[in-house]
């Protein structure tokens, strides 16, 4: 009897091989999946939970530098009102727990939320962040030019950071359940359809027909997903466009950008588009791009140095930059654009209130200084308003910007400073930079119209001391002629009033600059000098006072002493000599000389570079900044000087430098001449 096989045995066989490489195949394919799931799920964790926490951080910090300086003037004038007003879309972000606002005596002017543990906030350092149970909170002093007027603190709900972690949690945890449950139903759904041929071969076929329809529903899936990414670019507020190192766009960008810039043809550049509105800013951003593609300084200095701004019109547009990495390799860049114009606007109308507190200031502490400045800044505008010689014009401006900055109006300082950065690529000034210049002034005066009035000040301001000596006079011998001379000195300003003004501006200038508090000394032996004759002098000053401050005096953690300038007058010999003397590091002779044989001027001794030290165009500085390192501040200075008929000289060294100015004393009775209040009148 011989044996015969199972046709039935030999395919169950082959079934149970088939089930069995695929029940392997599946349990390992789903245990790498699940793996490579949760480790990406682990990263994502590290990286998130950490983003959030650096992102209420940012917030906390952010918050109080901002509301600190927003709610300056609310807090000096203890107004709750306008402080709870500068707290803005703080106060309506629902990750600020407490805004909490005092003045400078510890008494809490005005507070959004709740913050028991307010102590505990203001006893940390400023402008650093305490932590405690559900929260992170920071806080900055308010000032007021150098002044604190109260302290602001934003405290942050870190409830986003524990929601964060506790959705990544469950995510994990998630991904893990959704691994073991994918392998024990495919293991079912292999057991389930591998019972027979004729089965299996129904449900490969019934397959088919589901993968086509998979194909079809995922098709149309991401069709869906492309209209809808495609619905969020076409209303987004903000203008999202990629493009390549090349700087060609791509196709798929907000559709606010074409109303922004215009109609843009496909394979357009963004740098031509921009050279519509302003060929300097597409010739910037090309060079931008060819060191990114150069690759040669990092990635982030290359994006850094990218143009940020773009004027089209009366708007203003700020412009981002994040890179598209491709691996390891950058071959994209995403350009954010936004429209800034009414941040300006708003920012505009906050420094200009800032700087009529600073004036009303300025006035209140010395109103006939300040008469004398706006007549002499009036004079130089209008000297600026008709061409002139290019060389004396530079020199108006340097002044101009120089005083401003006293007087705390910055914002024409400002545009003082960036037309003499337009000079250094052209011969002289042009007319529209005249309309500039005079249509800001006109808008000063306005304001200081709007602050004193057009009221005359016919005052003659003296001294006790100055009083006690002339009875003192009178009581000893006084003559008729003597007695009239000593009165009408009275008619002159002091001098001790100037060396005020410049040791405030002084000060001022070197807490912007962080260099600490200036120690100031004045001895003036009670010195009057005729205000209308002196007033160029007295303004050209102030180039030495800003050059001490910036060039001489370390910042205030690496100075070795406190920094301290000295003026002295005194009259001698028939002489009248006005010194400045300065403890900085004195003056770099050697980058004078350097700078002097450059520019073809002598430099074989020493009255040769004292001389080059006044000339225009030369400065020891690298680069110019809104203070100092043009080099025409103290050529005005000199100029002010021989035009009194004087002389300076120059002693520098390592423990100092002093600028000594001598002139031949003149004590005979000034001229009559319209007081600086007529002055002011007639300017305003």
């Amino acid at each position: 009897m011989s044996m015969q096989r199972d046709p039935l045995g030999k395919r169950a066989v082959s079934i149970s091989r088939l089930r069995t490489s695929i029940l392997l195949a599946l349990i390992v394919g789903v245990t790498i999946f699940t793996a490579v799931m949760f480790s990406l799920v682990q990263s994502l964790s590290e990286r998130f939970g950490p983003e959030v926490a650096a992102d209420l951080e940012w917030r906390a910090l952010r918050g109080a530098r901002e509301l600190s300086y927003k709610a300056d003037l609310g807090l000096a004038v203890g107004d709750t009102a306008m402080v709870q007003e500068s707290f803005g879309v703080y106060a309506s972000s629902h990750d600020v727990d407490a805004i909490v606002a005092v003045d400078e005596h510890g008494k809490v002017v005005a507070q959004h939320g709740s913050c028991p543990l307010v102590g505990v906030v203001f006893a940390a350092k400023p402008e650093t962040l305490s932590y405690g149970p559900g929260y992170v909170a920071s806080w900055a002093p308010s000032a007021i030019e150098g002044t604190e007027v109260g302290k602001l603190a934003v405290v942050v709900s870190t409830h986003r950071l524990a929601d964060a972690e506790a959705t990544l949690t469950n995510v994990e945890n998630a991904t893990l359940i959704a691994g073991l449950a994918g392998a024990i139903l495919g293991a079912l759904v292999i057991l389930f359809f591998t019972r027979a041929v004729s089965v299996r071969d129904r449900q490969l076929g019934d397959y088919a027909k589901n993968l086509e329809a998979k194909v079809e529903a995922r098709t149309h899936e991401l069709d869906e997903r492309n209209r809808g990414m495609r619905l969020v670019l076409d209303n987004v507020a903000q203008g999202f466009i990629t493009i390549d190192l090349d700087g060609v766009m791509a196709a798929e960008r907000s559709a606010i950008v074409d109303r922004w810039f215009g109609a843009i043809a496909p394979g357009d550049s963004l740098g031509a588009v921009i050279a519509r509105h302003s060929e300097r800013v597409s010739a910037w951003l090309e060079l931008g791009l060819e060191s990114v593609r150069e690759g040669v300084l990092p990635l982030d200095l290359c994006l850094h140095q990218l143009p940020n701004r773009l004027d089209i019109g009366t708007q203003t547009f700020s412009l981002a930059y994040s890179p598209i990495a491709n691996g390891d390799t950058v071959d994209r860049v995403l350009v954010i654009v936004s429209d800034i114009t009414e941040q300006i606007v708003r920012e505009r109308a906050e420094r200009e209130q800032r700087e009529l507190v600073v004036l009303f200031q300025r006035i209140t502490a010395d109103r006939s200084g300040f008469e004398e400045f706006v007549a002499e800044a009036s004079a130089l505008v209008a000297s600026l308003a008709v061409p002139g010689d290019p060389l004396v014009e530079k020199r108006a401006i340097h002044t101009l910007k120089g005083n401003c900055a006293i007087y705390g109006l910055d914002s024409y300082a400002a545009l003082c400073h960036a037309i003499e950065s337009e000079l250094e690529d052209q011969g002289g000034l042009v007319d529209v930079q005249r309309r500039r210049l005079d249509d800001a002034w006109r808008e000063v005066i306005g304001q200081i119209r709007t602050l004193v009035g057009t009221a005359r000040r016919d005052v003659v301001e003296v001294d006790t001391t100055d009083l006690a000596r002339t009875i003192a006079q009178a009581k000893q011998t006084p003559g008729a002629h003597e007695l009239a001379s000593v009165l009408t000195s009275w008619t002159r300003e002091p001098v001790r009033r100037h060396f005020e003004r410049l040791a405030r501006h002084a000060t001022g200038l070197a807490q912007r600059l962080g260099k600490g508090e200036v120690e100031i000394e004045m001895t003036t032996h009670g010195i009057r000098l005729d205000e209308q004759r002196w007033s160029g002098f007295w303004t050209a000053m102030v180039h030495a006072v800003r050059n001490s401050v910036d060039h001489a005096f370390e910042t205030a953690g690496e100075a070795t002493s406190p920094p301290k300038l000295t003026f002295t007058a005194e009259r001698a010999a028939g002489y009248l000599t006005i010194t400045m003397a300065d403890n900085g590091g004195g003056i770099a002779w050697d980058k004078v000389r350097e700078r002097a044989r450059a520019a073809g001027l002598p430099a074989a001794s020493q009255a040769d570079l004292e001389q080059a030290l006044f000339a225009d165009g030369l400065s020891t500085k690298e680069r110019a900044s809104e203070t100092s390192g043009r080099g025409v501040g103290m050529a005005a200075l000199r100029d002010a000087v021989v035009a009194l008929g004087g002389s300076l000289h120059v002693d520098s060294s390592s423990r100092g430098t002093t600028l000594r100015f001598r002139f031949v004393d003149d004590v005979a009775p000034p001229r009559r001449s319209a007081r600086p209040s007529q002055s002011l009148e007639r300017a305003v």
